[in-house]
């Protein structure tokens, strides 16, 4: 029951993508113990894929169509994925509310805030890193048994074209909402279908292999970041996956080379950068594993990234995008931002180029001002 003498406001956060009946449920839990709730949408800028077929704004929408008569207020926020930094991603957790509570006009001290949601796998874990705020446990809904998942009704409707018990599953709001969505975006639609379809190959080969050996067996690659003169080289991928977003030059490893030497071997295929591979080898200036288990749909996909630093020049290297790649272009450094970026590429950059950047701050201003 609601004190009304405190001003309660309740976080929910979610990828909602889509929103399903499991996080109607969560929010109205939430609407029955607080004042207002404020809904964090994450991997909220992230390039189209199965695992994030919906932008921010085409989730966000479909939250507004979906949840409707709520006992308190409801506002939802971006949140920015901060891949291999819990501690930033729990900071921008609390920069929202606390961006969010200032933008109300309330006093930060007034406001009790509760924050909601349930432990479903190592994905919930950060539930228990804001002590500050007191926890609202909500119980996961089930369905013949099995928690309800957005996972299963992005495979349903995406994948398998199913019917079934759907509307029973998801709820009727929910289904109509992102079947809309699916009917309105072919374009979206076909993008996100060939990148599963692929990914479902490529898994099940690991998977055959993985039967064959006993034991899981990681993907290995290696990826070039190459800077010239307020520049990073980027491609434009050409293939599955991740077809038409950018992407650092890189691949796997061949059996007989190291990681450096597949950076310096794909970065020469990908982007016909006229550097001699010796001169590229001297131009490393640091090099990094990037193995985040989420890094990649793929499955268990490891990164060596490599920095080359090449001497400033006007003009720059000539480069063509070949191979994988059918674009290679100089990006400049303040217009490098994470929409469009294959997996954690961005990540990646943002560990080796201070000057690229994303300021969250500037975003929440953006949308706290449409509220």
């Amino acid at each position: 029951m609601k004190d009304p003498d405190t001003r309660v406001l309740a976080v929910m956060i979610g990828r909602v993508n889509p929103v399903t009946k499991a996080h109607l449920h969560i929010l109205e839990t939430a609407a029955r113990a607080a004042n207002d709730v404020l809904l964090l949408v994450g991997s909220a800028y992230r390039p189209r894929s199965f695992r994030n077929p919906l932008s921010f704004d085409e989730r966000k929408a479909l939250v507004r169509k979906v949840v409707t008569g709520l006992e308190a207020r409801l506002d939802i926020l971006p949140l920015i994925d901060t891949l291999y930094s819990d501690r930033a991603w729990a900071a921008n957790v609390r920069m929202a509310v606390k961006a969010y509570i200032r933008a109300r006009g309330w006093e930060e001290e007034a406001v009790k805030v509760l924050l909601t949601g349930f432990e479903k796998d190592k994905s919930s874990r950060y539930l228990k890193w804001f002590p500050e705020w007191e926890a609202l446990p909500v119980e996961p809904l089930k369905h013949a048994g099995r928690v309800i998942n957005a996972t299963d009704l992005r495979r349903a409707l995406l994948l398998d074209n199913a019917t079934g018990d759907l509307v029973e599953t998801f709820g009727a709001a929910s289904v109509a909402a992102f079947q809309g969505w699916i009917d309105a975006n072919p374009e979206a639609v076909r993008t996100v279908r060939a990148e599963a379809t692929y990914i479902q190959r490529y898994r099940a080969g690991t998977e055959a292999a993985e039967k064959v050996f006993g034991y899981p067996i990681p993907i290995n690659t290696a990826d070039a970041v190459v800077v010239q003169s307020g520049h990073v080289l980027m491609v434009r991928r050409g293939v599955q996956p991740g077809k038409g977003t950018l992407a650092l030059p890189g691949g796997h490893l061949n059996r007989d080379e190291t990681a450096e030497q597949a950076a310096i071997r794909e970065l020469r295929e990908e982007t016909r950068l006229d550097v001699p591979p010796g001169l590229l080898a001297n131009r490393i200036r640091a090099r990094q594993v990037f193995d985040h288990p989420e890094r990649s749909e793929r499955g268990w996909v490891r990164t060596e990234a490599f920095l080359f630093q090449l001497e400033d020049r006007n003009p720059m290297e000539k480069v063509k995008g070949a191979d994988d790649a059918d674009k290679a272009l100089w990006m400049p450094l303040d217009q490098v931002t994470p929409d469009g970026i294959f997996e954690d590429h961005f990540d990646i950059l943002q560990h080796f180029i201070p000057e690229v950047a994303v300021s969250y701050g500037s975003i929440l201003m953006a949308q706290l001002q449409a509220l």
